[in-house]
This record gives structure tokens, C-alpha cells and sequence, in this order.
């Protein structure tokens, strides 16, 4: 019998009202047979051949080949299952040995990501920019961990960390779309840890700077003067703790007056809901889109596609509030509206760690106790636990 159906594991297979189809084994292996219920041939009842192929998952699948009435024997379903199998064998063939470019495995990527509804404008930019010219002709397998560390050197140079990991870790993403889509048979040249030998980019830049109550309302007036616009995307940030990209993504149809809501995408493409002050929700009303605009737009019109406009670095500048500081960390750029929206719901003491969580959409609490420190009392009170314990003894 069939090891498959030795073991009892049937797979999926369209059900009669009654449950799961039984079938017989024929002699030849993987070759089985249902008989019908309600026709006959040749005064016998009639039979349906069905073949068993393994798949690469191990599970493998069933394949209807026909009935006895249509002119279907055991030698054809028998035929069919070793077509069946020879196809398989090609295809994994065909998959191993296919050699992608980079470039052509961006492109199918970049395919991918826009049928997805993905926005992946600004990472295409670094590609063309920074790795299109010495990768992109370049078959995958051609790649060697010593071109991936001189590129990575090269553009630390040029570029903040954070940007050269951004560069490598969409690189990586299309490779291995590729590998998934059967466009490149190897490995990724760009795996780390046990999968591979490369090395991302180290980025240590997590926010550490948060604007006081004085420094935010000079900064929201300067912003004022030079952009009305950057102004409400500032105050926005700093009223609900969006991120950049997600304001970029607010429709007209996204804000909803009746319950203080603004739908967005968020980081990894999810849909989600934020509310809002009446304040907040009245100031992008009266941007006055259509359903489908953006509520933020270009200078040209349409979707932001280069991120912030410098206007917020003059800004800071002209202010003064980055003089003499190089750690990015503690530097005022746009995110630092979303990190202050943070901090001060954290000091208030009205909030605590799950709820913050929850305001911050972050899908670990880890990525949340970052502030912790700055709940009044945290760590006087995690101290008199020791304290406590003492007295009970």
C-alpha cells in the first residue's frame, strides 16, 4: 500500500455529503480508484482514477485523471502520475539552476511590493542611487561576501548607517523573493547569522532626545513661518506619535469627524486606526481633499515620495536646538516629535507601560520599556520591593 495512505494521512480532496471519499488501491503504486454510486459501465459500476504525487513539502496532492466511461485505465492514470512527477523534477531543476540578476531580482520585487499595495518609492531611490551601479548586472551567485563588505565600507563613507542598512536590507528582501519565486536556485549572498556570513550595517541612532514644552512651541512657530504644512504634520506627530511615513499615507477618505479616528498604513504595510483630538481631525478637514488625495502633499502635488522636506532642518538650525551635538541620537529631526509624544505621556504618571504600547502600535513591549525610565518612580518603586520583602521576614 501507499505509504501515505499506510499512515492514514489523506490530504485534501473534494468530500461527498457523507465525509472523505474512499478509495482502492490498484496495483500500480500511487495509482488509486473511487467508484460511483449513481452510473455504471459495461454493467460494473463506473470508476474515477486519481493519482498521489509527493510534493518538495513532503505533503503532496491528489490528481483526478479520469473515469473508466471517458476511456481511463489503470496504465493511463498510471502514465499520468509518472508525467506528473517527471514535471516536478524539471521544476525543481529549473529552480535550481536559475540564475537572477540583481537588478532583475529588484524588478520582480518592486513588481511584487506595488500588487501588494507596498510603498517601497524610497528604497528603489537608494538602490538606483547606491548599489544599482556596482551590483545590478551582477547574477546573484556571482556575489561574494568581500563585494558585499568593500560596498558596505564604501558607503559608510557617504552615508549614516541607518541608510546603508536601509540600502542592504531591501536588497536582501528581493533576493529572497526571488529565491521564493523560483528566480534564483542558491543561496542569499546577504543572509546573516546561521544562515549566511554577512554583516548588516550596525545602527545604533534610536532616539534619545525629546523637546522640552519650550522648545516644541519655538520649533512649531518657526515651522509656522516656513511651511504651513510641515507645521501640521509636526503637530500631528506630536499629538498622536504618527510617524512620518504614516502621515505621508492619510487620505481625504481616512479621517473620520463622527469618531476622532485617522486610519493609516502602517510600518509593514498593516492598516490601523489612531484617534485624534477634534482639533487634530477639524486641521485636516480643512485641507478640504477629495476621498482619494492625500491629505499631505508634494510641492508639485500628489504623494510624498522624498520624505521630509529640509525646511525642517533650517528650521532646527536657525533655532539652534542640534548646536554642537553630533550623536544623532540626540538630535532634533522629524521623529523626535513622535519620541516626545512618548516621553510626556510616560512622565505624566497617568500612563503606564501596556498603555503606552498600545498608543505607540509598537509589537513588542520591549521596544516600549525604552521608556520606562521616565515613568515618575519607576525605579524608586521596583527598589522598595527589597524592602518589603525585609519587613515580611
Amino acid at each position: 500500500m501507499d505509504k501515505f495512505l499506510a499512515k492514514g494521512a489523506y490530504p485534501a480532496y473534494p468530500q461527498t455529503m457523507g465525509g472523505k471519499r474512499t478509495f482502492t488501491k490498484t496495483r500500480y503504486r500511487g495509482v488509486y480508484y473511487r467508484e460511483s454510486t449513481t452510473r455504471q459501465v459495461a454493467g460494473r459500476p463506473d470508476r474515477c482514477f486519481v493519482v498521489w504525487v509527493a510534493a518538495d513539502n513532503g505533503k503532496g496532492r491528489w490528481h483526478t485523471v479520469g473515469w473508466v466511461s471517458e476511456g481511463i485505465t489503470e496504465k493511463l492514470a498510471l502514465a499520468k502520475r509518472q508525467e506528473l512527477i517527471q514535471e516536478n523534477v524539471l521544476g525543481r531543476a529549473q529552480k535550481k539552476n536559475a540564475r537572477a540578476t540583481v537588478a532583475s531580482a529588484v524588478d520582480a520585487y518592486a513588481a511584487w511590493a506595488k500588487a501588494e499595495g507596498k510603498a517601497i518609492d524610497r528604497e528603489i531611490s537608494r538602490y538606483e542611487k547606491h548599489m544599482k551601479k556596482p551590483l545590478g548586472a551582477l547574477r546573484i551567485e556571482m556575489i561574494t561576501g568581500g563585494m558585499l563588505t568593500a560596498l558596505k565600507a564604501d558607503l559608510l563613507t557617504r552615508l549614516a548607517p541607518e541608510s546603508v542598512h536601509h540600502c542592504f536590507a531591501f536588497l536582501r528582501r528581493a533576493i529572497n523573493h526571488a529565491i521564493s519565486e523560483g528566480l534564483h536556485g542558491g543561496t542569499n549572498p546577504l543572509a546573516t547569522g546561521r544562515r549566511g556570513t554577512f554583516t548588516m550595517p550596525k545602527v545604533r541612532n534610536a532616539c534619545e532626545r525629546f523637546l522640552t514644552p519650550g522648545e516644541a512651541k519655538r520649533l512649531l512657530d518657526e515651522l509656522r513661518q516656513r511651511s504651513p504644512q510641515l507645521h501640521d504634520m509636526s503637530l500631528l506627530s506630536l499629538k498622536t506619535g504618527l510617524r512620518s511615513t504614516e502621515i505621508f499615507s492619510i487620505r481625504g477618505q481616512d479621517v473620520k469627524k463622527g469618531t476622532g479616528e485617522i486610519f493609516i498604513t502602517a510600518k509593514g504595510g498593516q492598516r490601523q486606526c489612531v484617534h485624534a483630538s477634534p482639533e487634530i481631525i477639524d486641521m485636516l478637514l480643512a485641507y478640504d481633499r477629495m476621498p482619494g488625495e492625500r491629505i499631505f502633499q508634494s510641492s508639485k502635488g500628489g504623494p510624498i515620495k522624498w520624505g521630509i522636506s529640509d525646511a525642517f532642518g533650517r528650521a532646527v538650525d536657525r533655532l539652534g536646538l542640534n548646536k554642537g551635538i553630533d550623536d544623532k541620537r540626540n538630535q532634533v529631526w522629524f521623529h523626535t516629535w513622535r519620541h516626545t509624544f512618548a516621553s510626556w505621556l510616560a512622565q505624566s504618571g497617568e500612563v503606564t507601560l501596556l498603555e503606552l504600547k498600545e498608543l505607540m502600535r509598537h509589537e513588542r513591549i520591549e521596544t516600549t520599556e525604552r521608556y520606562a525610565h521616565l515613568i515618575p518612580g519607576h525605579q524608586i518603586r521596583k527598589l522598595t520591593i527589597i524592602d518589603e520583602t525585609l519587613r515580611q521576614g
